[in-house]
């Protein structure tokens, strides 16, 4: 059984109407769509010949990506399409052997055991789970209606673990609809890299950091690894994991002192300024040094670049997210780029409200004393308008506050990227359903009851909203070639489970033209015109210090550096360091048995957190997980280049291989997650939490390295 066949109207004819086609040499087709390989959404050329896909290129029309990274080689996207290791039909667990079965009898079992689980245990017992892939997406749209639809609050994706943390940090700077100011190249003189590798993990701002250079701009990077980026930089800082606070509070006291802040900026525009400057007064260069293990005149010569090479922007990497800091560290940052006059100005940072789009949310389905999980986070909850994943195995394990008993999860993998992966397993196997839709049989779809195969970006129509990257930018990936197998779109197999279980009339659309067309009302645009310009269409346009004409979308109109909405909720009010959990500072004892601390969350350009390893094209480049320890550590533990040894923490131990290096800092040491062979979320803690954004401490947990005899 074909997988779009099943409820909804052939299309094909519908959309070749619509499709730009160009073609290629020797009779090729050429499609305009968006590589799904990473979160970047890039423009990206798919050429077929006799309905196969031969070659896939950057689109020069598009407005991002003119280059691809290497996951977008062409090699590792055929490799990645026709992969012998792609899921072609549903899987049932019968006995525990997995059974092929048609896609009308895995709905047909999915909508009865949804069905049963909420008159047992109540709507609220399903929790949804999608992959960061899918925000700003059709799919994601989709299942948040479909948790509206099936009277459950508890919606939760990728932002409980990546990003979204410095999302909630700006908007309670600048916007409290949730708006973060993203690095803008145009002009920049001055780029602070802090906490990230763009040269890994985002080639665009790769770019940038590179045209940068050429125009003789100033580099700093911030890092506990020396990244070659960083040995390339005007001025590097190797931080102490988790103090990133710290140092953004010191770089404020040396601008404020040296009077280097930006006073008409200050004067019209922010709130709380005068207790800040109180504020900061106890974060000196001398105190931030001995917190950060950077040298004092290192804090100070980093302020005074930034603060008089304007404009000057900062790049905010994934590690900053992580801890009990993660936001009240965002929210310095956006401070620091405010009084420094680079807030929403061209080679600063600026942000954007995204492109609109008509909500298909049904708020009313929810009853209103069904209350969701997390409500510990109700910023998190307001902000992002979902619930925190963090909280998941709460309910499930210890029914806080009350069962999660279903689960399904779309387009990611928490085996491999929640926290303490010991407990997430336990988690999931007390579930009475755990559905998963993935191109691939994961670590986590091991577990589940019943495994959905979803069609690759290159099987189906894609929607993209750049908002999180500060464009108000929409984009249309066309289809470029049928489905593998039985294969089906995500959110195709959303609506297949809702009619199953009789709500098929919340879902009126039959066909991707549909609802695209509905989607896209609020902006006035049709799905044609946005195959007619395959870069896209922005809806508003480029404008920087837009505070002038609108004011900051805070409650009082400025940029609000002491946050009462904070103090009315218990938290800081102002940006206040605090130590991670388990520091050699706040935890001593521990500090004994695991000297070192243990950074994750490095990235490589080969693989998207769990994604890519089972690409032969990929993985020869990066082919095995490895420690990265200082040379003059591992030579007083013994250890030799490429031994095998043990990392332990409290939470347990993994097997891995010693890459010694003089790029880290001899009290660190550093894993990427990711890996099947050596999973390091094994080791983390889940129950220190960012009061605000409930993230957990991924980027410095206590451990120690030993030789494995």
């Amino acid at each position: 059984m074909r997988g779009r066949s099943s409820g909804h109207a052939d299309e094909s004819g519908q959309l070749a109407t619509l499709t730009k086609l160009d073609q290629g040499k020797s009779g090729e087709k050429v499609v305009n769509t968006i590589c799904k390989l990473c979160q970047s959404g890039c423009g990206m050329k798919a050429y077929l010949k006799d309905g196969k896909l031969t070659n896939v290129t950057p689109s020069e029309d598009h407005f991002v990506g003119k280059t691809h990274c290497v996951k977008a080689h062409p090699q590792a996207v055929l490799e990645y399409e026709y992969s012998p290791d792609r899921l072609t039909d549903p899987l049932r667990k019968v006995n525990g052997q997995w059974k092929k079965v048609a896609w009308d009898e895995a709905f047909d079992f999915i909508a009865s055991e949804l069905g049963r689980i909420k008159g047992e245990w109540g709507a609220k017992a399903l929790a949804f789970h999608t992959g960061n892939a899918f925000i700003g997406t059709l799919t994601e749209k989709v299942a948040r209606r479909f948790c509206d639809v099936y009277e459950t609050p508890n919606f939760t994706s990728g932002a409980s673990f990546c990003f979204y943390s410095r999302r909630y940090g700006h908007s309670l700077v600048v916007n409290h609809r949730g708006a973060t100011a993203l690095p803008n190249w145009r002009g920049t003189k001055c780029s602070i890299i802090w906490g990230g590798n763009p040269e890994e993990s985002f080639h665009m701002a790769a770019e940038g950091i590179a045209h940068l250079r050429e125009r003789g701009g100033k580099l700093i990077v911030i890092d506990p690894r020396r990244t070659e980026l960083a040995k390339e930089a005007d001025i590097y800082a190797q931080i102490r994991p988790g103090t990133d606070c710290a140092m953004a509070l010191g770089l404020m006291n040396v601008i404020i002192q040296d009077g280097l802040y930006d006073a008409d900026f200050v004067r019209d525009w922010t709130v709380g300024f005068d207790k800040l400057v109180e504020h900061v007064t106890q974060y000196t260069p001398e105190v931030v040094g001995r917190i950060t293990w950077v040298p004092a005149e290192t804090i100070r010569d980093i302020a005074r670049l930034y603060a008089t090479n304007k404009p000057a922007n900062i790049s905010e990497g994934v590690k900053l997210d992580h801890g009990i800091n993660g936001v009240q560290t965002h929210r310095a940052m956006a401070i620091l780029m405010a009084i420094c006059g680079n807030m929403d100005v061209e080679g600063g940072n600026m942000y954007s409200e995204g492109f609109p789009t008509t909500n298909l949310r049904i708020p009313e389905r929810i009853p209103h004393d069904n209350e969701g999980i997390g409500e510990e986070y109700p910023i998190f909850n307001m902000i992002g308008r979902e619930r925190t994943a963090m909280c998941i195995p709460d309910a499930i394990l210890e029914e806080k506050p009350y069962p999660i008993r279903a689960m399904i999860v779309q387009g990611t993998n928490p085996v491999q990227i929640w926290p303490n992966t010991s407990r997430t397993i336990e988690a999931l196997r007390k579930l009475e359903l755990l559905v998963v839709v993935d191109l691939f049989m994961t670590e986590t779809a091991e577990l589940a009851h019943v495994v959905l195969p979803c069609t690759s970006f290159l099987e189906g129509w894609q929607m993209k909203s750049y908002g999180a990257m500060g464009l108000p930018l929409m984009t249309i990936g066309e289809k470029a070639i049928e489905p593998i197998g039985n294969s089906m779109e995500d959110w195709m197999i959303l609506v297949g489970i809702m009619k199953k279980m009789g709500y098929g009339d919340y879902f009126p659309w039959d066909s991707t033209t549909e609802i695209f067309d509905y989607l896209l009302k609020e902006s006035g645009h049709k799905l044609g015109e946005f195959i007619q310009k395959p870069g896209g269409l922005f809806s508003a346009k480029f404008r920087p210090r837009k505070y002038v004409w609108d004011g900051f979308n805070t409650p009082s109109r400025k940029l609000e550096i002491y946050s009462a909405f904070l103090e009315e909720l218990g938290q800081d009010p102002l940006p206040v360091f605090r130590e991670p959990a388990e520091s050699p500072v706040s935890r001593p004892d521990l500090a004994e048995s695991y000297p070192l601390i243990l950074t994750t969350g490095a990235k490589s350009r080969y693989y998207t957190h769990s994604q890519g390893r089972n690409i032969p094209f990929l993985r020869k480049n990066l082919p095995e997980p490895f420690v990265e320890i200082n040379t003059e550590t591992a030579k007083s533990l013994g250890i030799m280049q490429d031994e095998m040894v043990a990392v332990l923490s409290p939470r347990g131990t993994i097997k891995i291989k010693a890459r010694l290096t003089e790029d880290i800092h001899p009290r660190v040491v550093s894993v990427m997650h990711g890996w099947r062979e050596a999973n390091v979320n094994y080791l983390i803690d889940h129950q220190a939490r960012d009061p605000i954004s409930s993230y957990a401490t991924f980027t410095a947990s206590p451990c120690r390295v030993a030789k494995l005899n």
